[in-house]
Order: structure tokens, then sequence, then C-alpha cells
């Protein structure tokens, strides 16, 4: 018997499996992973030694019709491989996301025993489908728009690391920026714009603009970054985000899942700006709960400028305390113990 992880096309939807393969790694229980072929995959697992296999699969809707005939076509193809890796006995962990898909199809028709965690506050499309086929339905957020099936609210499952960093106790005026693992234009249009309003604040800048926008997030900076050269960093991706996070006063960041529930266990008070395009704006409630407990401020994309993010930096500034004394008083689960005793392997 193995446990399947399949998902992926973001981190949100591959660094949940990577916490819960933590837990089956310290019971000797055996895992693979099967996700897309888009890259960031690789870049993850690859380091931690981890069994994966990429699929060739794309999205199907608000697609042309040679691009629909596409996905389907390779959709069959990912599917006959995964009916070879996919045996009777194992369990399959759908996480999200189109690469989803062909395990979750290998696992019905092989009476596996089939389940699946939703990150987000609203249930995704491939998730919504095979919610009904899966055992148990894991939740990130009570209140998930469209969840179906059999309902469990784990909370997202972040990496060991996460808990067992002490949180920030003294003030040194860090601010990180975070835009994701692709990186984010308009962050990245934000942070450069406002960069002498920052500096004025009195901050030391770490940016992660996104490899495929490092170029261009340099040119939007221009002479700045030589500037400020002693306290503004710009760099295309984080390798060791949980040091890099656990050194900052205060975190702008996209709120997907993964990024709200990693920067909660860090107890980090955070300025989310929710990706405007996300379905059924699910980061906006992604961080919502966080707000409503004053731990984060939000800032809503097609508002965000350079005079409310220097209220909402200013705002966290003057009030460090409180927020982080907000952050201690919120509970933080240890979703993936709890998944892992959910999929009744031992």
């Amino acid at each position: 018997m193995k446990v399947i992880f399949a998902g992926g096309g973001t981190g949100g939807h591959l660094y949940p499996a990577v916490a819960i393969s933590e837990q089956l790694k310290k019971h000797n229980i055996n895992y693979y992973f099967m996700v897309s072929d888009r890259g960031i995959e690789r870049n993850i697992l690859r380091p931690l030694n981890c069994q994966f296999e990429e699929q060739k699969v794309s999205a199907y809707m608000n697609q042309s019709v040679t691009g629909k005939i596409k996905a389907v076509f390779n959709m069959i193809k990912a599917t006959g491989r995964a009916l070879k890796v996919v045996q009777k006995g194992d369990k399959v962990v759908l996480t999200g996301g189109f690469a989803a898909a062909p395990s979750a199809i290998a696992a019905i028709l092989k009476g596996c025993d089939l389940y699946l965690h939703e990150q987000n506050s609203v249930m995704g499309l491939v998730n919504r489908i095979f919610a009904r086929f899966s055992k148990k339905v894991f939740l990130s957020f009570e209140n998930t728009k469209n969840a179906k099936g059999n309902l469990i609210v784990t909370g997202n499952p972040v990496r060991e690391i996460f808990y067992n960093t002490a949180p920030k106790k003294d003030y040194t005026g860090r601010l990180l920026i975070l835009g994701g693992s692709q990186g984010s234009r308009k962050i990245n249009k934000l942070i450069s714009s406002s960069i002498d309003e920052i500096m004025a604040a009195g901050f030391n800048v770490t940016h992660q603009c996104g490899a495929k926008l490092y170029d261009e997030t340099k040119d939007m900076y221009g002479s700045k970054l030589e500037e400020y050269k002693e306290r503004l960093i710009l760099k295309p991706y984080i390798e060791n985000a949980v040091e890099e996070m656990s050194k900052a006063d205060i975190i702008v960041s996209r709120s997907g899942a993964g990024a709200v529930f990693e920067i909660k266990a860090l107890k980090c008070p955070a300025i989310y700006i929710p990706f405007a395009g996300a379905s059924e704006n699910h980061q906006y409630y992604n961080a919502l709960e966080e707000k409503n407990k004053g731990c984060c401020i939000i800032l809503e994309e097609d508002k965000a400028d350079t005079a409310s993010l220097k209220d909402a930096l200013k705002e966290i500034k003057d009030n460090i305390a409180v927020f982080r004394a907000n952050l201690e008083k919120s509970p933080v689960q240890k979703s993936s113990e709890i998944i892992f005793k959910e999929l009744d392997i031992i």
C-alpha cells in the first residue's frame, strides 16, 4: 500500500501534500506524487528527495475548441498512466487542480480509498467533481462555499518547520513582500511605486517578485535598487521561505490558503492583497477570518495604492503588540497530523 498525492500547478496545491507526507515518513509509509508539468513541483520535490511523476494536463474551461480537444486528449493520456501507478489497496489524496483528476479517475476505477483536501474558502471545480466519490473531504475553512461530501474541518496543512519556528518577539522594521509562487505583477508595481514612502517609514524590505517577473520588476525599481541598496533586496524566489518569513515584522502577501496558514503559524501580522481573479473571490474570503480576528489587514487589489498601503503599514507598526497578541490567541491546528489520523492507515 502507498499513499498517492495528486494535484498541483501551484505551490498552494502542493505544499499541503508535502506537509501530510512528513507524517507518513515518520511512520515509514510509502508515498508518491502525481503532479503537473509546470515545473514548480519539480523544484520543490527534488530537493526533498520525493518520488513524483509529472503529467501533461491542462484546463478545459474557458478554452477554444482546439484547447478543449487538447485538454481532453491530455486527460485521457494522463489517466492511462495513472491507472498503471495507482494499485488496488492504495489511498489517493487529491489536493486540487487539474493534475488531480487522472489519479482520481484511476482510484475510482480500481476501488481505492479516495480523499481530498480543499485549501481555499471556495471549493474548486475538480474537488467539487470528485467530492462525492471521496471517503472524507478535508476543509481548511469551516464555511467553505460549494463544499460537498463527508466534510471534516482540519485547517490547511503546513510543514512542521512552520510550527517549530518561534514567532518573532522584537521589532526591527523588516518588511517581507510575497507574491505567491509565481509572483504578482500587481504587487510588484505597488511596492516599487511606493518604495520611497516605505523607506521613509523606516522599513528594510525583502521583495520576492517571481522568477518570470524579475527583470521587469528590476526595471520598475530602476535607480531605487542602488539608492536603497542597504535596505532593499529584490529576489526572484526565496529558497528558505521559513527563515525569511520568521525575520519579518510585517508580511505583504497574496492570500492563497497556504500563505495565510503559513503566516498564521509564524504569528506574523500581515497585509493581504487578494488576487482579484481568483475564482469566486476565494482569496478575499481566505483572509477575511483572520481580519475579523484582528490578525491582518486586507487591501482589495483594485483599491490598493500607495496611500492605502502606507496607512496599513502604519496601523500595524503602531499597534504591533496588539496584532501579535491577537495572533497568539488565534488557535493553529496541526492539520497534517489530523489528516494523517483520518486516513485510517494505522
